[in-house]
Formats: structure tokens, sequence, C-alpha cells
């Protein structure tokens, strides 16, 4: 790879990944929402489902309504990185997490899926995706 790609490389990504699942535990959109790229893309090619948090999308709006429905609709019990890895402006986190469906009161726990960040030059999150199997949150939400 060559280091001419790895444009934000005197910034901690791993660390700005930390610190925004930190936000996320302490319910601090504002921070997190700082820390993104105006035009964000959040989600791209996510495959739909009846998940109203899971939603394609950009910009610091879209993504403050992301958080707002996920609040809405889950309470969580855990979330939990597990592993947090970067290579060139990409960081890959590991998770893991519990919650439950405020609707129908149903419990899921994920053991294992994962949130891929990309940075741009500027160190701001330029795209976002979680990668998993939705299946038990559908089932939950939908019941």
């Amino acid at each position: 790879m060559s280091t001419e790609a790895i444009t934000a490389d005197a910034t901690d990504l791993v660390g700005v990944v930390g610190s925004l699942y930190a936000a996320f535990g302490r319910g601090d959109v504002p921070f997190i929402l700082d820390q993104l790229a105006d035009d964000v893309d959040w989600e791209s090619g996510i495959r739909p489902i009846g998940l109203p948090w899971l939603q394609p999308g950009s910009g610091k709006a879209h993504v403050a309504g992301f958080f707002r429905s996920l609040g809405e609709n889950l309470e969580f019990t855990l979330f939990e990185p597990l592993t947090i890895a970067r290579s060139g402006n990409d960081v890959v986190a590991v998770i893991r997490e519990a919650a439950t469906a405020r609707r129908t009161g149903i419990a899921v726990q994920e053991d294992l899926y994962a949130h891929c960040w990309r940075f741009g030059p500027d160190g701001k999150v330029q795209s976002f995706r979680h990668i998993g199997d939705w299946h038990h949150q559908e089932v939950a939400y939908q019941a």
C-alpha cells in the first residue's frame, strides 16, 4: 500500500473512533456530529429492511435522525467495542451489543457485527456503515 493514500496519518483514527463510542455511551450526539464531514455518507448500500434507524442517507441531519430513531426504538443494555483496527483511512470495529425493542419489549443480543468508518484528509468521518445480520432486530422490532 502506498503511504500517499494515507491522508489522515497524523490523526489517531482508532482513538477518534473510541471517542465516538464513548460519546455514544453518554448520549453526546453533538460531539459525534462534530466529528463528521458535512456530507457524510451513512449506511450507503445497506439492503432495505424494516428498521427505521438503518436507512441510507447523507449529511449530519440524516445522522442526527439515525440517533433519534435509535433512541426512540431501542434501549441498549450493552454496547461493547471488542476490537478497533485501522488500515489507512479506514477503521473497522467489531461490536457486541444487547438492546430491547421499546415497542415490543423483545430483547436482542448481537454477539458480533462490524462498524466500518472511512475518514477524509481532514480527519472527519466521510462514511459509516454497519455490517451484520439484522434478522434478530427485525423480528424484535416487527413482532
